[in-house]
């Protein structure tokens, strides 16, 4: 069976992308370079997780990840973590949040406008 190994996404502005990873969600540089030729990075959860960084070449563009794609992070309390980037100045989605029993979530955008989702389930997702 095949494993999820990382998610890679476009940057236009690489180093300002990889600081909000990284300050803002707690992820880690694991690994520099890839994105051939461009450049970029490999950030880590310290679970298994990772998302590269690609630098974005200027003939490139992001697609629109309004209802398609997004990047979602667990955490152990959606809201609280929500109201800590809210603190930072991060704006979230105001139609898709839910808080039931069985799941929170609510989403938002990093500065180069992928769509992201904080996320905490009762069951967690397994095969």
């Amino acid at each position: 069976m095949a494993k999820l190994e990382h998610v890679a996404i476009y940057a236009a502005d690489l180093e300002a992308l990889k600081r909000f990873y990284v300050e803002t969600l707690g992820l880690n540089v694991i690994r520099a370079g890839g994105g051939n030729p461009p450049g970029g990075y490999f950030l880590g959860d310290g679970h298994g997780g990772a998302i590269e960084l690609i630098a974005r070449p200027a003939d490139q563009s992001n697609a629109n990840q309004r209802w398609v794609c997004h990047l979602a992070f667990l955490v152990d309390d959606v809201f609280a973590k929500k109201a800590e980037l809210e603190k930072r100045g991060i704006r979230f989605e105001t139609d898709t949040a839910v808080d039931s029993a069985d799941m929170q979530t609510c989403f938002f955008n990093d500065p180069e406008g992928n769509r992201c989702q904080l996320v905490r389930r009762r069951e967690p997702l397994t095969g």
